[in-house]
């Protein structure tokens, strides 16, 4: 039986239950397959609080990484989620013991700029890249993304989607909503930091002529203040809510109350709160910028692509308004159609599956 170690720097805590949800899904789906006497998972389990808390975290786990690695068989499988933080590592291990493992990394997003704009990190990965078996990428057009980038090569990457949308996946009656059914509301869910591009959001919104009207910005970051400050300049203060980060769980019981879903960030390497609020039968306008999300919208089908910054997303918004009710209850019809392609069995079961047949036929 194939025995897997599972590295990563994120996992779900107590204080940050919506971190890294989508590795603790892949690690029980390993799990699943293969038993959990032959999976293994190394990774930092509370979220750092400081600059000291960090660097002690993350000493603590690159230590257990290396503990880790005694007495694996030749051929054992090695997943590295955010492989950025363990290249260090990895190619001294690749030093001590070339080809002992099958590697995987794993990627998610920033890991790759993270590489590509640091001189040791692409130095790192240059010298290891001899020993990379496979990388795993998010969607398709980040997999070309790292072919492109890091000069590996596209035979040796394969797409799995992050996460799914399972029948776990559902609004509950018994939880309460912050939205009102009489209201036009515009929803968000995302990191609050700069190249998520919330600030555009808020000066659309504040120029729709829309009556009853109503923001809601689900998440947590660096810019919430500067976010929250320009919403009270922009006149908007009293329509917009700002909920914080909540758990994964609760999410459907927010994204169902939104009217639309919208995307403003210009760079990802999927967009999984799209396919959430898809899945949740809540059409999506998102950045015509985001490449990766056209492999779930469907630009008049179950959402709308919109270009020209601020300007364009008005227009989209006011275009997706003065829709006809038959017109908007056929795009829930179809966004909720997303659950078949992002579910449980064709996410995880056919992503073990894909790297497992890679292995066998490397």
């Amino acid at each position: 039986m194939k025995q897997l170690l599972l590295w990563t720097n994120l996992y779900p805590t107590k204080q940050a239950p919506h971190y890294g949800t989508f590795v603790k899904s892949t690690e029980q789906a390993w799990r699943q397959a293969l038993g959990d006497e032959n999976v293994q998972l190394v990774a930092i389990r509370e979220k750092p609080t400081g600059k000291f808390s960090k660097i002690k975290l993350y000493a603590g786990l690159l230590t257990r990484c290396v503990l880790s690695l005694r007495n694996k068989p030749v051929g054992t499988l090695l997943e590295v989620h955010y492989p950025v933080y363990f290249l260090p590592l990895l190619y001294l291990l690749s030093l001590v013991k070339p080809k002992h493992f099958y590697l995987v990394l794993r990627f998610h997003g920033t890991d790759l700029v993270q590489i590509t704009s640091s001189r040791l990190f692409r130095s790192c990965f240059h010298r290891l890249k001899g020993n990379v078996d496979l990388c795993v990428a998010p969607s398709e057009h980040f997999r070309h993304q790292i072919n492109t980038h890091l000069d590996f090569p596209l035979s040796h990457i394969v797409k799995v989607y992050p996460d799914s949308v399972g029948e776990h996946f559902v609004a509950r009656p018994t939880m309460s909503s912050v939205t009102q059914s009489d209201m036009f509301t515009v929803g968000c869910v995302s990191r609050l930091e700069a190249g998520k591009n919330c600030q555009s959001l808020l000066e659309a919104f504040a120029k729709l002529a829309i009556p009853n009207k109503r923001l809601i910005l689900v998440g947590e970051g660096s810019q919430r203040t500067v976010l929250e400050r320009a919403a009270e300049q922009l006149g908007i203060a009293s329509s917009t809510t700002f909920t914080g980060a909540l758990p994964r769980e609760q999410l459907p019981n927010i994204l169902t109350g939104f009217s639309v879903f919208v995307f403003p960030s210009v760079s990802e390497s999927f967009g999984l709160v799209a396919v959430e609020a898809l899945a949740c039968g809540i059409p999506v306008i998102a950045n015509a910028k985001l490449h990766a999300s056209k492999e779930y919208i469907q630009e008049g089908k179950n959402g709308f692509f919109y270009e020209d910054g601020v300007e364009g997303l008005v227009a989209a918004l006011e275009a997706f308004y003065a829709q006809s009710e038959d017109k908007r209850a056929l795009l829930r019809e179809q966004a909720s159609k997303v659950r078949e392609q992002f579910s449980d069995q064709q996410v995880f079961s056919q992503g073990v599956s894909t790297i497992l047949r890679k292995q066998q036929s490397d």
